[in-house]
């Protein structure tokens, strides 16, 4: 249905039940979060871009958090995901990363978290936490 996403259940953790949606269209970095988070125990489904984001999320799919980066190929960026993603489900934690954003805009946008890239993934981590804890 939606080739370039994965759904991997998180492996038996602290966890389970959350569901994460990393939207990021390197694939190296995309790999490198889904697979940390899965060794977290998160169930975490992949997406390409904002375009197959919004197509698995107007399909129906729930997510406890959703990790989106900022310029991605498509017609919109993290920015107009976050835009729609808000318009729909207020209150759904939103991390955008990026090398190239001010974190002040994306707080401003309604992101619940910005982490920056390069980001190491102990930063990650503790941002899910608190995303997670504290929903915007």
């Amino acid at each position: 249905m939606y080739p370039d996403f994965v759904d991997v259940t998180g492996a038996a953790g602290s966890v389970p039940g959350v569901e994460i949606l990393v939207v990021e269209d390197e694939l190296l970095v995309r790999l490198m979060i889904s697979e940390a988070l899965r060794d977290e125990g998160y169930s975490v489904i992949e997406a390409y871009n904002a375009d197959e984001a919004l197509s698995i999320l107007d399909a129906g799919k729930a997510f406890d958090l959703i990790i989106s980066d900022v310029r991605m190929p498509g017609s919109m960026d993290g920015l107009g995901l976050l835009d729609r993603v808000r318009q729909q489900s207020p209150a759904l934690p939103v991390i955008l990363t990026s090398g190239h954003l001010e974190p002040e805009v994306a707080l401003a946008r309604g992101a619940t978290r910005f982490v920056g890239k390069p980001y190491d993934l102990a930063t990650m981590l503790a941002s899910i936490v608190d995303g997670l804890a504290k929903p915007a």
